[in-house]
């Protein structure tokens, strides 16, 4: 059976890492120490990087000592408190497009080939090349070489090495012995970029590599949505699930023997999942918890929305029939 957009699209919702918010992060600190060097007035900088601060968001500005506070200010952030800001949506847009060959506006984001380009451009100017003078980057130029290198393939152009070896998510060396004639690699190589079908066959016998579907999204998928009504049994519970397609799981949020929910700043610990899932439905203008990433560093994220799920999937005991 053919694999379903949204299939693909909760899939990389679930092993989406984020560590692009790392890369956001070096890049506001190098601006603002610019801007510090340029402006020459501390004051001036803490009263305009707490402002940036609430306005991207974060709840609230704690008070410190003036003269160079904004520092610890940000400092105090970890990567996952960058995913919520444009650039930060942006990079994980963009990660679902270059990794997952999904579209870059979600899961029933219907776009064109057009949009795609939009979003690389806009994610290119705010970053900067590689050559200015700004911090390395490693996460973020890896995400935009994908994403040219699969725009590239989406278009039926050449690739090239470096961006076949973002796609592969291997080193550029690597991709150069697969490219050599004796290598035996099936890839046809002229001018240090791959053919478009060559370098498809040789993404796919790889293994790993997911096509791109982002053209389907948005397709009625009425029959198999209503099978899994259908087989939706026993309690229900519904969800809270992120941007970046990360649920509030039973497991995955676990900390400490409970659950952190609400704003930053505005923040509550939760021993019962249960009423932990009730606490976020209540909550307004949205709902809030904590979650670690890859690199288990633990963040706020925001409900984009609510989807069910059975507690069977969620691996707990259902409440229904008198179970405990």
């Amino acid at each position: 059976m053919e694999e379903r957009y949204s299939d693909r699209y909760f899939e990389f919702g679930q092993e989406w890492d984020g560590h692009d918010g790392d890369d956001v992060a070096k890049l506001i600190m190098h601006a603002a120490e610019r801007l510090a060097a340029v402006v020459m007035d501390e004051v001036a900088v803490d009263e305009a990087m707490s402002s940036l601060y609430r306005a991207a968001g974060i709840p609230s500005v704690p008070v410190y000592p003036r003269e160079g506070s904004w520092r610890k200010l940000w400092g105090d952030l970890d990567g996952s408190d960058f995913d919520t800001f444009p650039l930060g949506q942006k990079l994980t847009s963009l990660n679902a497009y270059a990794f997952w060959g999904l579209s870059p506006k979600g899961e029933r984001g219907v776009c064109s080939i057009d949009e795609i380009k939009e979003v690389i451009d806009l994610v290119k100017r705010a970053v900067g090349s590689p050559s200015d003078a700004r911090p390395d980057t490693p996460e973020i130029d890896r995400t935009l070489l994908a994403a040219e290198g699969r725009l590239a393939l989406d278009e039926g152009r050449p690739i090239t090495l470096e961006q076949l070896a973002a796609l592969a998510r291997i080193g550029l060396k690597s991709v150069r012995n697969a490219a050599a004639p004796s290598s035996g690699s099936g890839l046809e190589v002229s001018n240090a970029a791959a053919t478009a079908e060559s370098a498809l066959n040789w993404l796919t016998a790889r293994g790993g590599f997911r096509n791109s579907i982002w053209s389907r999204a948005g397709e009625e998928e009425t029959a198999p949505a209503m099978e899994t009504i259908r087989h939706l049994e026993g309690e229900i519970l519904w969800v809270p699930f992120a941007s970046d397609g990360s649920e509030f799981h039973p497991k995955t949020c676990l900390r400490g023997g409970g659950y952190t929910v609400g704003p930053k700043d505005a923040e509550e610990k939760i021993d019962d999942y249960r009423e932990a899932l009730a606490r976020l439905a209540r909550m307004r203008p949205a709902a809030y918890w904590r979650r670690p990433n890859s690199a288990n560093n633990w963040g706020i994220v925001t409900a984009e929305a609510f989807h069910p799920r059975t507690a069977q999937e969620l691996g707990l005991t259902s409440a229904i029939g008198g179970e405990k």
